[in-house]
């Protein structure tokens, strides 16, 4: 029995991407905090490169660094679980978020600036 051209190629190159892509992937969802990185680093090893893309959609959507300590954290969350820095802009007197535009929290009328 022989292996084909084709089938070397495949071993040779195709394989060792996968691993690659997976490891990459595990060591990338565990670095972030995935509750489930080693699912993630399985799921790297189905092929190329569709298991990266659509991880970097799922893991990147709705996240952002803390602006304290770099770790990355959800949109949502108003305080960092790592550092306790404040993530949000609150209004000083009533603790409604605010944007950073704004003059006047739109709750109570604290002048902001």
């Amino acid at each position: 029995m022989s292996i084909s051209k084709n089938t070397l190629i495949f071993l040779i190159i195709v394989i060792p991407l996968l691993f690659l892509q997976a490891l990459w992937i595990f060591i990338d969802a565990k670095k972030r905090g995935e509750k489930y990185y080693w699912a993630w680093g399985l799921f790297g090893l189905l092929n190329i490169p569709s298991s990266l893309i659509i991880y970097l959609f799922v893991t990147r959507y709705g996240h952002f660094k803390c602006p304290n300590c770099g770790k990355t954290v959800k949109n949502d969350y108003k305080f960092c679980p790592y550092c306790g820095a404040s993530l949000k802009k609150t209004c000083p007197k009533c603790g409604t978020e605010i944007k950073e535009d704004w003059t006047y929290c739109p709750e109570c009328s604290t002048k902001l600036k």
